[in-house]
């Protein structure tokens, strides 16, 4: 089992057009969600870019000031796009293209420290799972990743890469933020609040 620590792609580009807000400003127990995920990366040992749109790159960058900021000028195209501009920007910053990367997405953001371990112990590209039902985040073997990069931005990650189901016990992987019901949700779900967001202002 592969047990180092991988570099790691945050992805904070969509414009929440349905949501109304910038998704990764949403605020739980005190910190956004984009810090939430940023956090967990890092202290996991992951090297961490995130990459944003312009309307939120100013604010995220107060918030992660020790963070490499990448900005999508076209974050419509969707998520492989965004992935691939994190790739490139860690090669650049390494000198090489990661072997092994995590994708976290700041709209699905019920995962803590154990899942990311689940998921960082895995040695082929795999999604956390509780029964069956997958979520975030997910981890790129090197075959994926050159996959991806070769891929046109607009492509469809699903399509590209096949992740096998990582089985883990976190019946609240399956929170989606997209609307404001969606928020809501997440904040009464005392279980996911408790096992992921367990810090800041309370519950």
């Amino acid at each position: 089992m592969a047990s180092s620590p991988a570099a790691a792609v945050v992805l904070a580009a969509g414009l929440s057009r349905r949501l109304g807000r910038q998704k990764a400003l949403v605020s739980i127990n005190g910190a956004t969600l984009v810090e939430w995920s940023y956090r967990r990366l890092s202290e996991a040992g992951c090297d961490v870019v995130v990459v944003v749109n312009s309307e939120v790159a100013q604010r995220v960058a107060h918030l992660l000031p020790d963070a490499t900021l990448v900005e999508n000028d076209d974050p419509d195209a969707g998520r492989t796009g965004s992935l691939q501009l994190g790739c490139k920007a860690l090669a650049q910053q390494n000198g090489v293209m990661p072997a092994r990367l995590v994708m976290a997405p700041v709209d699905r953001p019920a995962w803590n420290a154990a899942v990311l371990q689940e998921v960082l112990n895995t040695s082929k590209s795999g999604a956390p799972a509780h029964h069956g039902r997958r979520g975030h985040p997910v981890l790129l073997d090197q075959t994926a990743i050159e996959v991806v990069m070769a891929a046109k931005s607009d492509a469809s990650l699903r399509e590209l890469v096949s992740f096998a189901e990582i089985p883990t016990e976190a019946p609240w992987l399956f929170h989606n933020i997209d609307t404001e019901d969606d928020v809501d949700r997440l904040l009464g779900d005392e279980a996911a609040l408790l096992a992921c967001f367990p810090q800041g202002e309370g519950i």
